[in-house]
């Protein structure tokens, strides 16, 4: 990557050339910093490890820190390593979408979509969103995958994540496309047997049934209806459930309190097998986001988002404000 300095016919030809050299570089680096490996990086990028090493060395006798710190085990970034990954993200991600605005056709409408949402998306909205953009490009395939635990997307090769969370790891690019409502919900005979809930802190002589797993968060949070003051209440976990629709099923049988989206909810509610309780005390409703890992995606999944978040930005059905469920 020694590009400074050089004077022959063909300058600008070397320009160009020195300027590939060093974005080349800054994916090399990204890549090993991505998989934490040298060994890792080369073989994603299909390079020999000795070219990948000689990049990153290079690299940093060109920015003139040291951007690693090396180990037989693992690969670390230094604290000017992190502030240099920050920037050669939003470089190459700039570039890609220079290039790929560049040349777009009709073949990028085909292949195809890794996308994951929570499974209480795959009726409403997704699947109506899904059955229209299908038809309109058939030569595009999507893989949905249905999970109330958010993957990671590297890892799992995902293109794109449906994310209900007012907050979002840093390490992704987030579009906000819409909100959801959730409420506190039990069925009728259960509230005669129990008893109706007038505050949050009634939880406590409740069984409630939790979104999550053993280790997770059982805290639900509630707004004040009068001073809009936060609250948070660590409700007794009679179920704990990784996934919504058995939290929805065992509210539906009378096995306690349960803390759902509003539009899952609605059928049964509007059906007579559930009520709401608490409504006053709900908060804003949660973000929806469409999140991925950079911005260098084919207009295929450019297009979907962009059919996803008219989506979400329709009207929501009629439902009564409820508490916010922390979600990951």
């Amino acid at each position: 990557m020694k590009c400074a300095g050089t004077r022959y016919r063909g300058a600008a030809r070397a320009a160009h050339t020195c300027a590939m050299d060093r974005l080349k570089a800054l994916e090399i680096f990204k890549t090993v910093a991505d998989k934490r490996s040298f060994v890792k990086a080369a073989e994603a990028l299909n390079l020999s490890n000795p070219v990948v090493s000689r990049s990153v060395r290079e690299l940093e006798a060109v920015l003139g820190v040291r951007l690693m710190q090396r180990t037989t085990r693992r690969v670390a970034l230094t604290a000017e390593g992190l502030d240099v990954l920050e920037r050669a993200r939003r470089l190459l991600d700039s570039y890609a979408e220079l290039t790929a605005a560049s040349s777009q056709s009709a073949s990028d409408m085909a292949g195809a979509i890794r996308l994951t949402a929570p499974s209480y998306f795959g009726v409403l909205p997704l699947a109506p969103v899904l059955s229209g953009f299908m038809a309109e490009h058939p030569r595009v395939q999507v893989e949905l995958l249905l999970t109330d635990e958010p993957l990671d997307l590297v890892a799992q090769s995902i293109d794109l994540a449906v994310r209900v969370a007012d907050e979002l790891p840093g390490s992704l690019i987030a579009r906000r496309a819409g909100e959801v409502r959730f409420g506190v919900y039990g069925a009728p005979h259960y509230l005669r047997s129990r008893g109706l809930p007038r505050q949050p802190s009634d939880l406590a002589q409740h069984a409630c049934l939790v979104h999550g797993v053993r280790g997770r968060s059982r805290a639900w949070r509630f707004s004040h209806p009068v001073t809009q003051q936060a609250i948070e209440i660590d409700v007794p976990a009679t179920l704990q459930a990784s996934d919504t629709h058995a939290l929805l099923a065992a509210a539906r049988h009378g096995s306690g309190l349960a803390l759902l989206p509003a539009a899952l909810a609605e059928p049964a509610l509007q059906q007579g097998e559930l009520q709401q309780v608490l409504g006053a005390w709900g908060p804003a409703p949660v973000g929806v986001h469409l999140a991925y890992c950079s911005r260098r995606q084919p207009l295929r999944v450019r297009r979907l988002m962009e059919r996803f978040a008219e989506a979400f930005d329709a009207p929501p059905p009629a439902a009564l404000p409820g508490p916010v469920p922390a979600l990951a």
